[in-house]
């Protein structure tokens, strides 16, 4: 076994003088001056650290240290700041000639949780040095396979949490807002995402934005405003953060314009009048692509620049794609197209509530089902009679799209359910069933694959 799992005392654990924060004169220093060098980095943010540590003294330990056995002694590879944290907590004396205040504050936090050096870690232990460096690998070169959250999660977690401050309501009141505007998903999800949505809160949620266009909530988290105009400004700011630009060639950029008096200035200008310029270079911008498939693709005026809304490519599952379904779907009317829509409708303005995950599960077995029984309508209308039609109709799909996998580019997702590595049939019967826990991740990477199944049989001639 490469790890054993036990329960050290901090005394016996050591700092691991080759960590990379530490600059190459400190290898082979003793333990107190490694920790003089942790508190002297205040990006360090050892101090906090300290504080975090007393408030959450009675929590079990989310993350184990990871600790190399080089039989001399036990060296942390992985979560050096954390036992330093726990040493001072520990033994304040350490730290009583180097910052007197500190050993003050320390002493008292002391006695407040009753910490000494025996006090316990979770530790994973391992006399093989390289396999202690794959979880230094994994956290700090691969951010620990976390995505960090954006704004419009951060304020949806404060929502749910019940702590959310008022400018947390108004954030919430806008998203919800912004996302029953009559504009395109894709700008909608643009100005939403990585990349725009910190800009456009300092414009909208603000107190230069609630002073000029009279933002508040009501009583029941509704966003209200007292500038009639406001709905009509409001494209017209999500299509000018998007272009970083006005209808005049201004930069609208909160870099640039990063003080209250100048971001007010650029408010008090924004027209109304500019929104059927606004609609018009929407309707410029999209296009179809060769599958009939209508895609905005609103690019900033200086053709040099990048574009800011690229138009849905399949793209291979490791890549992020939030998209339900893959990409946008042209199917024939019917059926099948009027509940992709329904729930396309319920994902969108649904995106952030973990809540209604389960409910898209459930409807991507539906729809399999749906499209299963006008399949064998068409095709076998003795056998449509019978219940429970969706395992056939994939049965028969996967025969199908298999004999034309090598000319069709499909995702390799889609690739793998046709070579037999994916149980798509048996998840969507655990999603009817309502016995699964369900993810976001794992109900996008199979509605990934329905998508391309509903688009084989039911695509827009």
């Amino acid at each position: 076994m490469k790890f054993s799992e036990k329960k050290m005392p901090i005394e016996k654990l050591f700092l691991w003088d080759e960590n990379a924060r530490f600059p190459d004169q400190y290898y082979n220093s003793d333990e107190k001056e490694l920790l003089r060098y942790f508190l002297s980095k205040p990006n360090f943010k050892l101090k906090d650290f300290i504080g975090e540590i007393v408030t959450d003294i009675d929590l079990p330990h989310l993350e184990k240290i990871v600790v190399w056995d080089s039989s001399e002694k036990l060296i942390v590879i992985e979560g050096n700041r954390r036992l330093a944290g726990y040493k001072l907590l520990a033994n304040p004396e350490l730290v009583n000639d180097i910052d007197k205040k500190l050993h003050s504050l320390l002493l008292s936090k002391k006695k407040e949780i009753n910490i000494d050096s025996n006090f316990l870690l979770d530790c994973l232990i391992s006399e093989d040095k390289d396999q202690c460096y794959r979880y230094v690998d994994r956290k700090h070169a691969k951010g620990n396979n976390q995505v960090n959250w954006l704004e419009p999660e951060k304020v949806n977690y404060s929502k749910r949490r019940g702590i959310e401050s008022q400018n947390s309501k108004i954030k919430i009141a806008i998203i919800n807002y912004v996302r029953k505007l009559d504009l395109p998903n894709e700008i909608i999800n643009e100005v939403l995402g990585q990349g725009y949505v910190t800009t456009f809160f300092r414009f909208v949620s603000t107190g230069p934005a609630k002073e000029t266009f009279g933002l508040s909530t009501d009583e029941n988290g509704e966003l209200t405003f007292t500038d009639e105009e406001f709905p009509d400004k409001l494209k017209v700011i999500i299509h000018n953060v998007l272009q970083k630009e006005d209808f005049e060639g201004n930069r609208v950029d909160t870099r640039e314009l990063n003080k209250n008096p100048e971001i007010k200035t650029y408010l008090e200008n924004v027209k109304s009048e500019d929104l059927p310029k606004v609609n018009k270079e929407i309707e410029k911008s999209k296009s179809t692509d060769i599958f009939g498939n209508e895609h905005v693709k609103l690019g900033t005026r200086n053709s040099q620049k990048a574009p800011i809304i690229a138009s849905p490519r399949k793209t291979p599952s490791s890549k992020e794609n939030n998209i339900l379904f893959g990409k946008s779907l042209a199917l024939m009317a019917g059926k099948v197209n009027d509940l992709y829509r329904a729930i396309l409708n319920i994902y969108d303005k649904n995106e952030y509530d973990s809540a209604v995950l389960p409910i898209i599960g459930m409807s991507l077995r539906l729809i399999t089902e749906v499209a299963a029984r006008v399949y064998f309508d068409e095709n076998d209308p003795e056998k449509s009679k019978k219940d429970q039609l969706y395992n056939d109709f994939l049965k028969i799909a996967k025969k199908e799209m298999s004999l034309e996998k090598e000319s069709v580019n499909y995702l390799s997702l889609t690739s793998d359910w046709l070579d037999g590595g994916n149980n798509l049939e048996g998840m969507l019967a655990k999603y009817a069933h309502g016995n699964i826990t369900v993810s976001k991740d794992g109900i996008l990477k199979n509605s990934f694959i329905i998508g391309e199944i509903l688009e084989y049989y039911f695509k827009r001639k």
